[in-house]
This record gives C-alpha cells, sequence and structure tokens, in this order.
C-alpha cells in the first residue's frame, strides 16, 4: 500500500514538471526587450538584428516602446525607422505587442515624417512618432483635447499614451515654438 502510495505521488510531481515544461515552452523567451524585436508582429529577423539602432524608448503600459532603425537587407545601405511596443513576461522574458514602421530608405531622407498608431495585442496604447532635420520639437494634439510637447532628440520625437486615441495634428516647431511644418489627420 506504501509503495503504492509512493508511485502516486512520483508520478503526480512528474505531471507537474512536464506540465511546467511544456507551458513554459510555449511561450518564448527573449532575454531583453532588444532581443523582442525578432518576435512577431515585428519587422527584424535574427539576421537583421545586428543593425538595429535604438533612437528613443519610453515605458508606458507596463511595458516599452522603442523607436529604432534597421536595416531590412544587409547587402543594402537602405534603412527604416519603426516602432515596437514590448512587455516583461512572468518568466522574466520580453514579448512583442505591436509594432509599426515609417518608411525606409529615400522616403527617409530631409523630410517631417510623422505618423501614429493605435492597440496593441494586449493593451490600449497610441503611439506617436516620426523624424526631421529641421526643428527642435513637435506639438501633438490628440483626440481628447490633450497636447503633448516632445522634443526631437537625434532629428526623432517618440510620444505613447496608455489609451485609445486618435491624434489630430502634430506640428513640427522651431526654437521658439514657431510651426514649420504639420501633418493633420483631422476631419
Amino acid at each position: 500500500m506504501r509503495s503504492k502510495q509512493l508511485g502516486n505521488r512520483i508520478l503526480f510531481v512528474l505531471s507537474l514538471i512536464s506540465i511546467m515544461f511544456v507551458v513554459s515552452a510555449c511561450s518564448p523567451y527573449n532575454p531583453t526587450p532588444y532581443d523582442a524585436l525578432t518576435e512577431f508582429p515585428g519587422f527584424l529577423t535574427k539576421e537583421n538584428l545586428a543593425s538595429v539602432t535604438v533612437l528613443q524608448q519610453e515605458a508606458v503600459a507596463d511595458g516599452l516602446v522603442l523607436l529604432y532603425r534597421y536595416q531590412p537587407d544587409l547587402d543594402v545601405g537602405e534603412y527604416c525607422l519603426a516602432t515596437t511596443f514590448v512587455t516583461q513576461e512572468k518568466n522574466g522574458g520580453w514579448r512583442a505587442q505591436s509594432a509599426s514602421g515609417l518608411g525606409c530608405g529615400n522616403n527617409l531622407s530631409g523630410r517631417f515624417l510623422a505618423t501614429f498608431t493605435v492597440g496593441g495585442n494586449i493593451t490600449e496604447l497610441t503611439t506617436a512618432y516620426g523624424l526631421s532635420k529641421d526643428g527642435s520639437q513637435v506639438r501633438i494634439q490628440w483626440s481628447d483635447g490633450t497636447v503633448s510637447v516632445v522634443p526631437l532628440i537625434n532629428n526623432v520625437f517618440l510620444k505613447s499614451r496608455p489609451a485609445i486615441l486618435q491624434v489630430d495634428r502634430i506640428d513640427l516647431l522651431d526654437a521658439d515654438d514657431t510651426v514649420l511644418e504639420n501633418i493633420s489627420w483631422a476631419n
């Protein structure tokens, strides 16, 4: 009788270990937010991850939004600009939740470009980002009436909010707050 109880306990423990192994294998483990950039829905592969330069990052909605440039093809000198929202899993690893790309190559040169994305796989999130070789900051007008003024750092800007919103307008400003250019999505 006692050996039967011991056998059942061993079987139970082995079953628990097997279940834990299967569950942990289902969730990818990316040791850093940077490594999570190769995970769907992102744009990167393990091969072109080495080309990534993170330009800005912002903590929001229990995660991190990374604004980065990368080369989609390492044999071509073309760069792209993108964002990815990553969150940390209970196992300590990082997971990509949403990604957005602004453009590549000549589309990124010498112009004021801006866009925004709404939503993510597991959270409410709106991210506005872009680039310009001119100006010192941008003014973002959100659909809820909030206005955010964000500096251009290394010719790019990033601003995320933990809500489902629209961006009505983004103004490129000089140091005196003069509007140099704007992009509007308002009706």
